[in-house]
């Protein structure tokens, strides 16, 4: 389960220490630090205590919080629009939120990729 790996980058993330996470979701310190070493699979019950605990969509406890941040904030924006939380997919969301801003980008980017060429992705990269 990758939540596993990204554990301990959420809790960092949102301030929080192993202890006070095990004390908020009501699970032992030890399973936690089991689940982190691969060596406990909690039930989804668990899973969705810590997502709760952690103020995030479960979906997102697979990937770095440092992913997340960077497709959710634009340098342009003062105050990045947030998900709706009760979305079942927040990036996508976000996603298609973008898509209408920047059809154009989005367009390019789509036909770009679809034709795979590794010199016109380098360069839609690089630009």
């Amino acid at each position: 389960m990758s939540i596993r790996l990204y554990l301990k980058n959420w809790c960092q993330a949102k301030g929080l220490s192993l202890c006070e996470l095990s004390e908020q979701t009501g699970v032992a310190t030890s399973d936690l630090q089991d689940f982190q070493q691969g060596e406990w699979d909690p039930p989804l019950s668990i899973v969705t205590a810590i997502a709760r605990s952690l103020d995030v969509p479960m979906s997102w406890l697979h990937y770095d919080p440092l992913v997340i941040q960077r497709l959710w904030s634009d340098p342009e924006e003062d105050r990045p629009t947030l998900p709706d939380f009760s979305s079942p997919d927040p990036l996508l969301q976000r996603i298609i939120q973008l898509n209408q801003d920047y059809q154009d980008h989005f367009a390019l980017l789509a036909s770009l990729l679809h034709h795979g060429d590794a010199k016109l992705i380098r360069a839609a990269q690089v630009s």
